[in-house]
């Protein structure tokens, strides 16, 4: 579906819940995803930051379900499914060990692998450019540092090493090293140390730059001749009114 110019008619989504009131707005979720990153990345390592994290994401699934316009039922059946992870994740918790914490990464990976999808399905419907298709195309962008966080987690607590550099990782290690990748900045100073992790980050890395110098290139490129199509609709409409 092509992408329209902001000022065509597309459609608009209303829910009487509280999420509902903030329906197609993904600068909400954007903000949600940094405060997800930030806990992630203070390094705390406390068992309580499993289902803390769990909820943060499940909280962000949530809110770009209803940026995203989808319907109440899907909503509804969403927020049990992550209350029961929320649950799952504190049950967890006085028997914690390895392969718990690889169940919650493995749950966290699917709810953040989740959303790009359907951010970028409501994108493609909506099919208009303007300030809140931007800020959906950042979300993706996000969510695709955090999803690859969540994989190397997995491979590293099932394996028990990912880094050259250090025996140990915690989670700050691996958002740390997943954002490096993704913006292909490349320290060095944590390197993955077999031949999947460092594919994975070949991959990682690709996406990150083929993402940004072609869908948010395109996106921004496209938002000033949008906004400005829209003004003079806007202004030919009134003057036709008067």
């Amino acid at each position: 579906m092509a992408i329209r110019p902001a000022g065509a008619n597309g459609l608009e989504h209303r829910h009487d819940t509280w999420l509902g009131r903030v329906s197609d707005r993904f600068g909400l979720v954007l903000c949600m995803l940094v405060a997800t990153f930030m806990v992630l990345a203070a390094g705390f390592t406390s068992d309580w930051m499993l289902p803390v994290t769990v909820a943060l994401l499940g909280g962000t699934f949530l809110a770009v379900l209803a940026a995203a316009g989808v319907r109440l039922r899907t909503q509804r059946r969403a927020r049990l499914f992550a209350g029961l992870c929320v649950v799952a994740a504190l049950a967890s918790l006085p028997g914690i060990g390895t392969w718990a914490r690889v169940c919650v990464a493995v749950l966290c990976g699917l709810l953040a692998a989740a959303c790009p999808v359907i951010i970028a399905r409501s994108i493609m419907r909506r099919g208009i450019v303007d300030v809140r298709t931007v800020l959906g195309a950042l979300c993706i962008y996000v969510l695709l540092g955090l999803c690859f966080a969540f994989v190397y987690t997995v491979i590293g607590l099932a394996a028990g090493r990912f880094f050259v550099q250090q025996a140990t990782a915690r989670s700050s290690d691996y958002v740390y090293f997943s954002y490096v990748t993704l913006t292909t900045v490349g320290y060095g100073d944590l390197t993955a140390s077999d031949g999947v992790g460092r594919a994975l980050a070949i991959f990682e890395a690709l996406i990150g730059q083929i993402y940004l110098v072609t869908v948010v290139a395109v996106l921004v490129s496209n938002l000033g001749p949008a906004r400005r199509r829209e003004l003079e609709e806007r202004r030919s409409e009134a003057a036709s009114g008067d």
